[in-house]
């Protein structure tokens, strides 16, 4: 088993900065990150999930699969969950006023 997790401080994200939304959310969550009133938030969980990821995997931000190719969508119970590569992995994402933090597990 491997666990990554990350923090975000949310205060530094650019919301603004089209070709870095576009290298971290995937189309369908750019379509709920456009939804959504909390856009820091939504973004800064994801940011934070995408990098908890890729340290479990053990690559980082480098030499793995790209944030944007990584999706975090919701299960019927609202649960996130994250998708990669045709498979299912367990995800937490959790809120503290400006910061986001995230856990991954890969079995």
């Amino acid at each position: 088993m491997k666990i990554g997790c990350d923090i975000v401080d949310l205060r530094r994200l650019k919301l603004d900065c089209l070709p870095f939304l576009k290298g971290v959310l995937s189309p369908s969550e750019m379509t709920l990150f456009e939804a959504t009133n909390n856009k820091k938030d939504f973004l800064g969980g994801r940011f934070a999930a995408k990098e908890a990821f890729l340290k479990a995997l053990g690559t980082g931000l480098s030499g793995g699969p790209r944030m944007k190719e990584i999706d975090v969508k919701y299960r019927p119970s609202g649960q996130p969950v994250l998708c990669y590569d045709g498979k299912e992995y367990e995800v937490s994402i959790s809120h503290d006023g400006d910061y986001a933090f995230a856990v991954v597990i890969i079995p």
